[in-house]
C-alpha cells in the first residue's frame, strides 16, 4: 500500500506566512507611535529661546506687585526731648508705633528736695555769703573768726550730704500725633531736660497697600 506524504508545516529556521505578517504588523504600529511623538516634541525643539524668555519675564512682570514693599523708607522726623530731668523707669513705646498727642511715651524717676534740704541749702547760702565778706574785710577780720566760718561751712555741707531727697514719677508724653521712627531712651538712663528720647514722624503714614496683577 503506498503512503503519500503530506508536506508538514514549516521548521524554526524557515518563518511562515503568519510571521510575516506579525513583523509587518508590528512595524506599522511602531512607525505610527513614532510619527505622534515626533508631532509632539517637534514644536518644542523648534521654539526660539527668545521666546520663552519673553515669557519668563512676562510672568515675572504680573507677579513682581505681589511683592510690592512700603516706601523705601519713613520719615525721619523730629526728635522729642525729655524736657525734664530724671532716671528712665519704664519705656512705653517702640519703634514702628502709631501715638496720639498726649499719649505716654516715658515714665522717669525724679529726685525733688526734702523740705529740710530747702532749709539746709539756704543756709549754706548765707554761710557762703558771710564767709566771703570776711574774706574781703582781710587783713581787718581776725583769724579766729575765718576759722568759725568755715567750720560751720563744713557742718552744713556735712549735714546736707547726709539728707535723702524724696522721689516723685514724671512722664514724657507725645507732643503730636505721629509714627515713632526711632527709640533711643532705655530703663535706667539719666536723662536731662535736653536729652532726645525718641524721634517722631508726623503727617500721613507709609502706603502698605498690596498691589494685585490686572486680569484681562
Amino acid at each position: 500500500m503506498r503512503r503519500k506524504l503530506l508536506a508538514g508545516p514549516p521548521t524554526g529556521d524557515q518563518p511562515g506566512p503568519a510571521d510575516f505578517f506579525l513583523m509587518k504588523k508590528l512595524l506599522g504600529v511602531t512607525l505610527v507611535v513614532f510619527v505622534a511623538v515626533s508631532s509632539a516634541i517637534l514644536p518644542l525643539w523648534l521654539t526660539p529661546t527668545a521666546v520663552l524668555a519673553d515669557s519668563d519675564a512676562t510672568l515675572g512682570s504680573q507677579l513682581r506687585p505681589l511683592i510690592h514693599a512700603p516706601n523705601a523708607a519713613p520719615a525721619v522726623g523730629s526728635p522729642v526731648f525729655a524736657g525734664q530731668a530724671g532716671r528712665v523707669h519704664e519705656v512705653y513705646v517702640h519703634e514702628g508705633q502709631q501715638v496720639r498727642q498726649g499719649q505716654v511715651l516715658l515714665k522717669l524717676l525724679e529726685k525733688i528736695p526734702s523740705v529740710q534740704q530747702q532749709q539746709q541749702r539756704a543756709r549754706l547760702s548765707r554761710q557762703q555769703r558771710a564767709y566771703a565778706a570776711l574774706l574781703a574785710r582781710q587783713p581787718a577780720a581776725s583769724a579766729a573768726a575765718l576759722i568759725a566760718a568755715r567750720q560751720q561751712l563744713a557742718t552744713t555741707q556735712a549735714h546736707l550730704a547726709r539728707l535723702v531727697p524724696m522721689l516723685s514719677f514724671v512722664f514724657v508724653t507725645a507732643p503730636a500725633d505721629g509714627l515713632v521712627t526711632r527709640s533711643t531712651a532705655r530703663p535706667g538712663d539719666q536723662l536731662t531736660p535736653q536729652t532726645p528720647v525718641a524721634t517722631l514722624a508726623t503727617g500721613t503714614p507709609p502706603d502698605t497697600t498690596v498691589l494685585l496683577p490686572s486680569v484681562e
